[in-house]
This record gives C-alpha cells, structure tokens and sequence, in this order.
C-alpha cells in the first residue's frame, strides 16, 4: 500500500440555478467492492449503481465531515457498529468474524464510507464513471480490493448546507488485481473434456426482457447515506 497520506481537496464550480457546485478530490485512499465499469444491483432494489467502499484515515475524516461537510457516514474498522439491529460490526477485522469470511485487516486503523453514483440520471440519461490510471489513460481492469486510488466526486451543497456527492472519476494509483468469489470462475474443470473457458452469455436489454424481475439476491449491509436526492 502507498506510503503516501491521504488528502482532500476541494475545488468550486459555477453555481447550477441556486445550486452551490464542487469537486471534491480525495487522494490515495484504499478501495473496496469498486464496481466503476459495471453497475450493481442497489440493496433491496432493481436499480443499479457505480460506487466503492472508501478508508481514509482519521484526519481526513474529519476534514471531509467538519470542514467539506460531506453528507456521509464513517465507520471506524473494526470498531463502529451498524446502526440496525443485529447490531455487529460494520467493517469486521478477521479477529472479529469466523475464520474464512471476510475481513478489512488490510484497512485497520482507517474509517470507511460509501460512494456511488446512479445508472441512470433523473432525467434517464445513462451514466458512467470514469476510471482512469496514474498517466490519464483509460483504467479497464477491475479494480481489486486494497487499490490504493484518487477519488473525484462531484457534489452539491443541499439545504442543511452539507455537501451531497457522487463519484464522478476513478484514478487507480496502485492496482491490486481483482479476485473473484469462489465457484464464480470462467474456467471449467472436467474429466472428460479438460479444461475450458465459459462462454457469457450477454443479458437481454430490460425492454426485451418478457419474464417477471425476480427478487435481487441479498446485497451488502446498506449504508445510512440516502443517495435518492441527488438531481442527476
């Protein structure tokens, strides 16, 4: 993991109506769950998401939440708890969980919180993150667990004068390779015919689709921050 600290900056832009814009730039955080080239289905929910776990370390912590005023909620690894009940541990470290369910030791120490950015615009226009590496150039490997990255989120100050954000821009600083759930591999072995690669099959487009959406599998533990009140 880079040595280098974590930093914020913050940069104003042309107000959008009565609207007070920023770019808000969070350097050389650590990363998890980044899905930047594909979107996911959001919890309990048919829509999809871009978006990433962030850990920051303390100071720039408190400089997003007392000084940026981001709208979001930190939790300390391996410390803070879930809101809900069961209450349990928001970002177990592996001391904290049966042996082989996963663990954030990696990230102990840091606080994390999330950010995501809609599929689609509240007027319908299809969105994208940018994911970029160090030089400019197009990033389109999967982005792994622990990859250290600069995050560009772009935000707006609502009425209770806190900063609502979405990710915007991806910059991948030190890549750590993507890794797969087990059982969801694209090799097959067998006996008879070897080894071989699994043919994807592309989904059909939603106006295609004739069957009725099936109920999304159980997603991660969902996060307090209300994304639903971002305009784009």
């Amino acid at each position: 993991m880079t040595k280098q600290a974590s930093n914020v900056i913050v940069k104003a832009l042309p107000k959008k109506g009565s609207l007070e814009n920023f770019h808000v730039y969070i350097t050389n955080a650590v990363v998890f769950f980044a899905s930047v080239h594909e979107p996911k289905l959001k919890y309990q929910s048919q829509d999809k998401e871009f978006g990433a776990t962030v850990f920051v370390n303390e100071e720039v912590k408190d400089k997003l939440l007392d000084e940026v005023m981001l709208n979001k909620s930190f939790s300390e690894v391996g410390v803070t708890k879930t809101s809900k009940p069961p209450r349990k541990i928001k970002f177990p470290l592996s001391n904290q969980v049966e042996e082989g369910k996963a663990n954030y030791d990696l990230v102990k120490g840091l606080w994390g919180f999330t950010v995501a950015k809609p599929e689609f615009s509240k007027a319908g226009n299809r969105q994208a993150v940018n994911v970029i590496d160090t030089e400019g150039n197009a990033f389109t490997e999967n982005v792994g667990n622990g990859s250290v990255c600069t995050l560009k989120l772009f935000g707006y100050k609502n009425q209770d004068g806190q900063l609502v954000v979405t990710l915007d821009t991806m910059q991948v600083v030190e890549h750590v390779a993507y890794e797969g759930r087990s059982g969801s591999s694209d090799s097959v072995e067998d006996e008879v015919l070897g080894s071989y690669k699994v043919k994807k099959v592309e989904a059909k487009p939603a106006e295609e689709e004739q069957a009725p959406a099936r109920k999304p599998a159980p997603q991660a533990e969902p996060e307090d921050d209300d994304l639903d009140s971002l305009p784009f």
